[in-house]
């Protein structure tokens, strides 16, 4: 297992939400400037949707500053998200592989 892949899995062990998505949210600026497959946190909104807006408004600083990525469902990548990996909510808050599947608990 590569390193950001333990860093990862040791925040999914995390049993408290919070506590492991500030943890997720580490790992993904630890390796933003690498070039390895890192995780991503991705904001799935779509238009005209009252708790998306809530959901925005309450991740504002981290989409700001790159660490959670804000993609409308509507939108080519965002099609692409929820078809693969069979998703059928918004606003919804996933962790991704650079491959945009979803990273699941080992």
């Amino acid at each position: 297992m590569k390193p950001h892949e333990k860093d990862t899995q040791d925040c999914l062990a995390i049993e408290e939400d919070k506590a492991a998505l500030d943890c997720l949210k580490k790992v993904i600026s630890k390796y933003s400037g690498s070039e390895i497959c890192r995780p991503k946190l991705v904001l799935l909104v779509q238009d005209n949707c009252v708790p998306c807006k809530e959901e925005t408004a309450r991740y504002a600083s981290d989409i700001a500053n790159g660490i959670i990525q804000k993609v409308n469902i509507k939108s080519p990548e965002g099609k692409t998200i929820i078809q693969k990996n069979g998703l059928n909510y918004v606003p919804d808050l996933v962790l991704l592989d650079c491959n945009d599947d979803i990273i699941p608990t080992v």
